[in-house]
């Protein structure tokens, strides 16, 4: 299944020929601000979006319930059900409770209850494409679809325009090479907080794709905790030798940033302690999804070199049948 997975990757700007189609437009309306709501990969393409442009007035919510609104974002935001599946437990309920709220609402997903859901309210929802991907790689589709649904056409043909600059196979080898130095270490990926969504897409291309933990962190706030962990004594030694560091350096990253960061790979190369850095490159949209991939490339080397059997995610699978029965 890792050949599938590569070819997968390889066709990853064919999202981006995909047009949305709104069901029930009638009810959709126009809105300034929107409340996404998400779990896992499902959820990802919305916090890119906001990393796109961090004046838009959207929360995200990876939870039961709602978060705490106030009387005007009930009655005048949008509330966006993302669910690939349809069938994710927190996004349904979440769904249910801004309906009994009486919220603006619109659905995103392949089917499943809540496209029954979104049916039966008439509510506004986009059907994604039915082609086998896993949430995480279908990133695409996610965003255009936030995209109509918010009714923004600058936005959507940003999302097209960069997701169609990106060569999906151009860092394969650099992707395969760092995952070389990966095996047998657990990934902590850190970024600066402007870049926190694109570290955190890393772990979870580390989880699902290779089935290993890996975990990440924001400059400059993890100088002063997560850092000091790092302090190598010889009875720590065997502990932080688990690990391998990987810092997503941005150009546009506020200059003190990048003195940390440049600082904090030095202090840790002299303990001893792996670390590499990846570049970002490339502009808007499109610097977002080359960084995606390359962690993708670097996660199926790792699968590779594991023997993981499959892109799926059978743990979560197995984890969602039993919450099901209570």
């Amino acid at each position: 299944m890792a050949a599938s997975l590569e070819e997968t990757l390889k066709r990853f700007g064919e999202q981006f020929n995909w047009h949305p189609v709104v069901e029930n437009p009638q009810n959709l309306g126009s809105h300034a601000g929107y409340i996404v709501a998400g779990m896992g990969g499902s959820h990802l393409g919305a916090w890119l979006i906001q990393k796109f442009d961090p004046h838009l007035d959207m929360t995200i919510h990876r939870d039961y319930g709602l978060p705490a609104l106030t009387d005007t974002q009930i009655r005048n935001d949008l509330f966006i059900a993302s669910s690939y599946s349809g069938t994710t437990e927190e996004t349904l309920d979440a769904a249910q409770h801004a309906f009994q709220k009486g919220m603006h609402m619109a659905a995103i997903s392949l089917g499943g209850d809540l496209l029954k859901f979104a049916r039966e309210h008439e509510i506004p929802f986009v059907s994604i494409p039915d082609t086998g991907l896993e949430p995480r790689m279908a990133i695409g589709y996610a965003m255009l679809a936030i995209a109509r649904l918010m009714g923004n056409e600058v936005l959507e043909n940003a999302i097209r325009e960069g997701g169609k600059k990106v060569s999906p196979s151009e860092d394969q080898i650099k992707g395969m090479q760092l995952s070389e130095k990966l095996i047998g270490k657990v990934p902590l990926i850190w970024a600066s907080s402007r870049n926190i969504p694109l570290a955190y897409i890393w772990k979870v291309k580390f989880n699902e794709t290779s089935k290993i933990p890996a975990f990440c962190n924001r400059f400059p706030e993890l100088n002063h905790n997560e850092f000091t962990g790092f302090d190598v004594a010889d009875a720590t030694r065997s502990v932080t030798g688990n690990f391998h560091i990987i810092m997503l350096e941005d150009p546009k990253d506020h200059p003190r940033v990048q003195r940390r960061m440049a600082l904090t790979r030095q202090m840790l190369e002299e303990r001893g302690i792996g670390v590499d850095v990846v570049q970002l490159r490339g502009e808007h949209f499109q610097k977002l999804f080359i960084a995606a991939l390359y962690g993708d490339w670097v996660a199926l080397g790792l699968a590779k070199y594991y023997g993981v059997p499959n892109p799926e995610t059978p743990l979560i699978a197995e984890f969602k049948k039993r919450m099901a029965q209570h």
